[in-house]
């Protein structure tokens, strides 16, 4: 059975390879006529490992359902197309299946871990989604500062919103950036503020928005407002700290609970598999592991729960 399946991926690999090869390309401007001065020449594998990732991003392009969307990696700050990223991912599980069932002798085990590798890309997508808005949320009480500091310049709005987009960090000045193009093209600075608080799902950017459309409808100082929204801001980021520094301990307790079954599993399967040997060799095994699992997934969910505290 294993020969059988390294023979299959080696035939995939192969067919992939001379495909990628052979097939005829594109019919395309040649890069001289494009591009001043020399034309940078690149290795075959190079082009070859273009050539795969610009088919897979028209296949992704042309489908309704795409596992990695290019506003979700955006939003992470990947700048990387989702062919690239699906192109990784399936190199990853090809090389954790391969490697696995060779080591291990199991092509069960290669594939579990083979099928976790996406999983796992998609975890961490989501975590650096999460970690750039929460900077995003950090960073917005000194970026409210810097506005009303430029409306006290004598700033107009629009160009105070283009200094933050100038000389703050990383992802303020994104989507900042982003506001003031989509409002260069025409689109209402409200509605752009208001998307970019629905983007970064940010309640306290929220107030900035309703504080500007407020001010445009009945006037006044705004910089006095902003003065009064950024130091809202500040308590409820004392608290917010606060909170998250008490939940702390919990989430590392459920942390090392997750990790602890799974750990006992690997460590007794490498020293001593025969320990093991019933669990996945009998029918009586396989239903005590899925119901393990079961219960593994609601015990993770709710400890999840328990421990993400919302302010």
């Amino acid at each position: 059975m294993l020969i059988i399946a390294g023979i299959i991926c080696v035939a995939l690999a192969v067919s992939a390879v001379a495909y990628l090869l052979l097939a005829a390309p594109t019919p395309r401007v040649a890069p001289e006529r494009r591009q001043y001065g020399p034309v940078e020449q690149r290795a075959a594998f190079s082009l070859s490992s273009e050539r795969l990732v610009e088919r897979v991003d028209e296949a992704l392009r042309r489908s309704s359902w795409t596992p990695f969307g290019a506003k979700e990696l955006e939003l992470a700050g990947l700048r990387i197309t989702p062919g690239n990223l699906v192109v990784t991912v399936a190199a990853g599980c090809v090389t954790v299946f391969s490697v696995l069932s060779l080591l291990t002798g199991q092509v069960a085990v290669g594939f579990l871990a083979a099928v976790l590798i996406p999983v796992g890309a998609k975890v961490y997508v989501q975590l650096l989604t999460d970690r750039r808005r929460a900077q995003f949320t950090k960073q917005l009480d000194s970026t409210v500062q810097m506005i009303a500091s430029a409306l006290r310049a004598g700033f107009s709005f629009p160009q105070a919103l283009d200094a933050v987009a100038r000389d703050a960090d990383s992802p303020t000045a994104e989507e900042f950036a982003r506001v003031i193009n989509e409002n260069r093209l025409g689109r209402d600075l409200v509605v752009a503020l208001e998307q970019t608080a629905d983007r970064m799902q940010s309640e306290d950017f929220r107030w900035v928005g309703e504080a500007v459309a407020i001010h445009r409808d009945t006037g006044g100082n705004l910089n006095e407002v902003l003065d009064r929204v950024g130091a809202t801001m500040r308590t409820r980021n004392q608290f917010r700290e606060q909170v998250s520094s008490l939940a702390s301990e919990g989430k590392f307790s459920a942390v090392v609970l997750m990790i602890l079954p799974v750990g006992v599993a690997g460590f007794y399967s490498i020293v001593n598999p025969d320990y093991m040997a019933p669990l996945v060799g009998t029918s009586f095994g396989f239903v005590l592991l899925g119901v393990s699992v079961v219960l593994y997934v609601v015990g993770g969910l709710w400890m999840r729960k328990i421990v993400d505290v919302k302010f």
